[in-house]
């Protein structure tokens, strides 16, 4: 994970747990496609919801950006 992401991570990280210990146990991971700016776009599935996910990545193999969304 990039730097600047690692820092966004540790500051978001309290809000993160709490959504995602909302959401319950991790169903499924399925890839869904590629977006036009090239993130990879993942349906996540929990047992009480499902998100979208966009994972972007730096050329040594490092993730540059994540986002994800309420389904």
């Amino acid at each position: 994970m990039s730097e600047q992401l690692a820092e966004a991570t540790r500051r978001q990280l309290p809000g993160l747990e709490k959504l995602l210990a909302e959401l319950g146990v991790l169903e499924s991971v399925t890839f869904k496609s590629v977006a036009p700016n090239g993130a990879d776009i993942y349906d996540v599935k929990f047992e009480h919801g499902s998100t979208e996910w966009r994972i972007t990545m730096l050329p040594d193999g490092k993730i540059e950006g994540v986002g994800f969304r309420r389904e």
